[in-house]
């Protein structure tokens, strides 16, 4: 999961969370403001560099959600811009993604099962996964779909959540 924090001049703060395992995959995306006109300018004519003009709210790319906030940064239009990454495996992912733990917990040991992983191979593949030059070394062109797939497995298990 990839977490926004934002903030501009004014002090309106916004937090956007684009529930994806790589910053290249397509995520459901939830989102949050406390000042109206801010959002309006989060919101309004989207565009990166990589994607052209999105939609933010109808589910994107973490990668184009952060191009559009540092072109907004660089506007200013945003006086700070924070951004974390949450893995399955890491502490606070549950509270982030407000699921149970016990529900996340089985619904996850029977993902890897069901893909052939084990906590270990997630574990080293989170590690990694924004060093591109790493992951076309290390995992062949198969392994890397895999671990996509799972990223589209637990963003779904995400929408199941009451």
């Amino acid at each position: 999961m990839f977490i926004f924090h934002c903030q501009n001049d004014a002090g309106a703060k916004a937090v956007i969370k684009v529930s994806a395992v790589h910053a290249t995959q397509v995520g459901e995306v939830s989102f949050s403001c406390d000042d109206d006109a801010f959002a309006l300018t989060l919101l309004t004519q989207c565009r990166s560099d990589s994607g052209g003009y999105f939609n933010l709210l109808a589910g994107c790319k973490p990668l184009y959600v952060e191009q559009w906030l540092e072109y907004l940064q660089e506007n200013g239009q945003l006086k700070s811009l924070k951004v974390t990454t949450l893995a399955p495996l890491q502490e606070g992912y549950e509270q982030a993604i407000d699921i149970d733990d016990e529900a996340r917990q089985t619904l996850l040991n029977h993902l890897y099962k069901v893909g052939g992983f084990n906590k270990l191979q997630v574990a080293r593949y989170m590690k990694q996964r924004n060093n591109l030059a790493y992951l076309s070394t290390k995992y062949s062109k198969d392994d890397l779909q895999r671990y996509l797939q799972l990223g589209e497995a637990i963003r779904f298990v995400r929408q199941l959540k009451p």
